[in-house]
């Protein structure tokens, strides 16, 4: 395992001295002084380690709006037990009456918290900002499994204790849950949102209408329509209150898409990016991809660089020689492999001339 994505606290750290104010603090933001430390080496371990490493590389680069955003990740294996809350003491809570996830039964599903700092997950105990649900077999209720007090301690706190003490999910996990369940397959085993600055101060400009926003981006960086185009560029949600069951279904919609592959990433218009992968980094490349584009096309608008974006006629030609390229590239290769074909004799279709030419 790669170390620099190690939280120091999967590795046996010792917690603050008991009775002390940070330890009261740990307590109340969900840490759990019974269970075992998670492994490194898990698969739970790891995903911890990613999420504190596109925490604090998102804050370095200041591609946060003021460290908001949340991930998550569905694991493919169930974590070991003695790292959990009992099943029967984990707090139980009711998913939205449109989210149904019965696909996900008994699964265990990795999450920020709702409030928590995406650039402290990798120096803090994983417990204050994470936490671990699993799904009921019903598929519309889920149980807080890690980074929450137990049911008995908050049966045993008063009102207003609860009130100030309650560890909850990102509010926005219902996306999370409803795209794992359709489109785990498909590659979707991590997601995560974040708030860039840069792509949503170009949201509120000329060029943040849907018809305009891709195509403003790709002008400015010739690889981004070889990468995106083939799946659908950005899916755009008009924007909306977040954590509601509408954005789940129509961020589904977009992922899907009716190509293959699906898309990588949705822009929830002057809110942030949700963007999909095989893993948490995997997924927050896409993300910073089209944040490090949105920075490059503003800086050199508010410095005044001449840095004239790519016109469709160029980024067309880009595409065409590409794959006319690639093409060349298959066949040349065929060739190699054909014994039948003469070596001076030039394939049909073939355009050897004039590659990488623009008009």
């Amino acid at each position: 395992m790669v170390s620099t994505l190690i939280n120091p606290y999967l590795t046996h750290q010792q917690p603050p001295p008991a009775h002390s104010y940070l330890y009261r603090q740990w307590r109340a933001r969900g840490y759990q002084p019974g269970l075992h430390p998670i492994s490194p080496d898990s698969e739970l371990g790891t995903c911890i380690g990613q999420m504190g490493w596109v925490g604090a590389h998102a804050h370095a680069h200041d591609y946060l709006w003021a460290s908001a955003g949340n991930m998550g990740v569905i694991l493919s294996e169930p974590v070991d037990a003695k790292c959990l809350i009992t099943y029967e003491d984990a707090p139980r809570h009711a998913l939205p009456a449109a989210i149904v996830v019965k696909g996900l039964a008994g699964r265990h599903v990795l999450l920020t918290k709702s409030g928590s700092r995406l650039d402290l997950i990798g120096i803090e105990h994983p417990a204050l900002n994470l936490t671990v649900i699993e799904v009921e077999p019903d598929g519309t209720h889920y149980r807080m499994r890690f980074g929450t007090q137990t049911q008995s301690e908050m049966n045993n706190s008063t009102e207003s204790e609860n009130a100030s003490q309650s560890c909850v999910p990102t509010s926005e996990m219902f996306h999370y849950l409803l795209i794992f369940e359709q489109l785990e397959k498909h590659g979707f085993q991590a997601l995560v949102h974040l708030q860039p600055k840069f792509l949503n101060l170009i949201s509120r400009t000329e060029y943040g209408h849907p018809d305009r926003f891709y195509s403003f981006l790709k002008g400015y960086e010739p690889e981004t329509p070889i990468i995106y185009d083939a799946s659908g560029g950005i899916g755009f949600v008009q924007e909306r209150v977040p954590g509601i069951p509408e954005l789940s279904y129509e961020s589904l919609r977009l992922f899907e898409n009716g190509s293959e592959p699906m898309r990588h990433i949705l822009y929830w218009i002057g809110h942030g990016t949700f963007s999909r992968g095989a893993d948490l980094l995997d997924a927050y490349k896409h993300a910073e991809y089209f944040e490090a584009v949105a920075r490059m096309a503003w800086e050199a608008n508010q410095r005044q660089v001449s840095a004239e974006a790519y016109s469709e006629e160029i980024v067309n030609c880009i595409l065409r020689e590409f794959n006319a390229n690639r093409s060349q590239s298959t066949d040349e290769s065929a060739e190699q492999h054909d014994s039948t074909v003469p070596l001076d004799v030039e394939p049909d279709n073939r355009t050897p001339d004039n590659l990488y030419n623009y008009p």
